[in-house]
């Protein structure tokens, strides 16, 4: 168990150690919990290990400027932490250090202090401590959500970013949430998320969408440090990339999985460049974008002569340069009839899927995800824009043609932590011929969730159960399992994680 703390205190013992002392004891005679080095750092340890991660774990860092903490080395390192990790950092005056102004850390500088300046004829502590308290408590969740998706992210960063560490269920639609929480002109976010936290939050998005994003950038390596930064930009709005740097592997499988990459995205973002117009396979990217009538998203990155660029898109509206109004200019675009364009996107996967492994029967949509992709496909073969093309036609038509009765042969049960280990099985199962009920493709969007769950364990002749530590303790794997128990049906258990016991 993860232990938080509601204030980091930062001081110079000098000037403000029997003031830290007393605050800290007043605080927690308000049942807040406070980590002060008096208190929290035991003998025979690394105590700035234990600093950083007291700062790292907490919701506020409460500095106490003084001539002392501001002119302290170890103050700065403190300050400099909860910047980069984007602390909310309330800074109490203690002590006048007017003098010492040119040293304050520059977000010191610019923070409103809160008064705590005991020499002066106008003090009272119980006022000061009251306001202190009103700040510590006012958006409170949203803090602490911020430091509890941080100390999650960090402990992706730390393994590797594997997928059993990415947030699952309630804990990622909470995430996705918070992340899209947006505060007024008037009223300034008390912290904002890190870039860690943005890149957490959507690779778990993605991993709960098998790995299928709302955009994919196209460009060269010289434009990769500008792409990157978009893509920055683009998780900060909750929007998944796909990128080749993140998501692809090298050598012979590279173009298979860049053609899979533009195939499972909802946009296509062609960087537009000098280089990017003549490179050879920004230009094939952009064509497997065309065949699969993708929506083309043409950002501009630097001014070039038009008729370098490609005429399949010369006649597009450019985004120029992505700053302020132009970012979100583009973010707009990639939202507005978002819907539309996934639902495009996942009958295609299915689609190509079912060709490439010989018109495979045991991929052929079913039940209410037939009729789901059927009313979509009969509204959207009459748009001017980005309509279904044949191969999404043809896989319709032979999913409305199957004869056998819908009976399937597994249902696959596992933690959305384990999904990679899933989605390995699941493909395997395919191949060989078995109807699987897999989530990530048996679940239109829009659904019942539980229900569609329900309907998939009762339609299967088997329940296979991915055994790890996070299928063990999911609520949702419970529910599958009792589910399958009561209907009695044929339990196989695979161990996913050999060394568990």
């Amino acid at each position: 168990m993860t232990t938080y703390y509601d204030a980091f205190i930062s001081y110079g013992r000098k000037h403000s150690k029997e003031f830290a002392k007393t605050l800290t004891q007043r605080l927690e005679a308000k049942n807040l919990n406070i980590w002060f080095d008096q208190n929290d750092i035991p003998p025979a340890v690394d105590w700035q290990e234990q600093i950083n991660d007291g700062i790292t774990r907490a919701n506020n860092v409460l500095f106490i400027i003084s001539p002392h903490s501001v002119q302290s080395p170890y103050c700065r390192i403190e300050i400099e932490l909860a910047v980069k990790l984007n602390k909310r950092i309330l800074p109490l005056l203690h002590v006048d250090a007017n003098e010492y102004y040119d040293l304050m850390h520059p977000i010191i500088q610019k923070t409103n202090w809160l008064w705590w300046l005991e020499n002066s004829e106008t003090f009272n502590f119980d006022t000061s401590f009251q306001e202190l308290l009103e700040t510590i408590r006012k958006h409170e969740d949203y803090v602490q959500q911020h430091t509890e998706y941080l100390v999650s992210a960090l402990e992706w960063q730390d393994n590797q970013r594997q997928t059993q560490h990415l947030l699952v269920g309630s804990d990622r639609v909470e995430a996705e949430k918070w992340l899209g929480v947006r505060f007024t002109d008037i009223e300034q976010p008390p912290c904002i998320p890190t870039d860690l936290h943005c890149e957490y939050i959507c690779e778990s998005t993605k991993n709960a969408n098998n790995l299928l994003t709302q955009v994919f950038i196209g460009a060269t390596k010289k434009d990769e440090i500008y792409r990157d930064k978009l893509v920055k930009d683009l998780n900060r709005a909750g929007i998944t990339s796909w990128t080749n740097k993140n998501d692809s592997n090298s050598g012979e499988e590279l173009q298979n999985q860049i053609n899979q990459g533009i195939e499972g995205t909802d946009n296509f973002i062609f960087l537009i460049s000098a280089d990017s117009v003549e490179d050879f396979w920004c230009k094939r990217e952009l064509e497997h974008a065309i065949k699969y009538n993708k929506r083309i998203i043409p950002v501009l990155r630097e001014e070039i002569n038009k008729k370098l660029i490609p005429s399949e898109i010369n006649e597009l509206e450019y985004i120029n340069n992505l700053e302020d109004e132009n970012l979100d200019e583009l973010i707009r675009i990639i939202l507005e009839d978002a819907i539309y364009y996934q639902k495009h996107k996942l009958l295609l996967v299915k689609a190509i899927k079912w060709h490439s492994q010989n018109r495979n029967r045991s991929l052929l949509l079913r039940g209410y995800n037939l009729q789901h992709f059927e009313a979509w496909f009969n509204i959207a073969i009459y748009r001017n824009s980005h309509p279904p093309i044949p191969i999404q036609s043809e896989f319709l038509k032979a999913s409305k043609g199957q004869t056998t009765a819908e009976v399937l042969d597994v249902f696959i049960s596992y933690s959305r932590a384990d999904a990679d280990f899933a989605r390995s099985l699941n493909e395997r199962l395919q191949e060989l011929g078995k109807a699987t009920w897999f989530d990530q493709e048996s679940i239109a969007v829009g659904e019942d969730y539980k229900r569609e769950i329900e309907k998939g364990i009762e339609a299967s002749d088997n329940f296979v159960f991915i055994i790890s530590p996070r299928s063990i303790n999911s609520p949702y794997c419970a529910d599958e399992v009792e589910h399958a128990f009561m209907l009695n049906k044929r339990f196989i258990t695979i161990l996913a994680e050999p060394d568990m016991y």
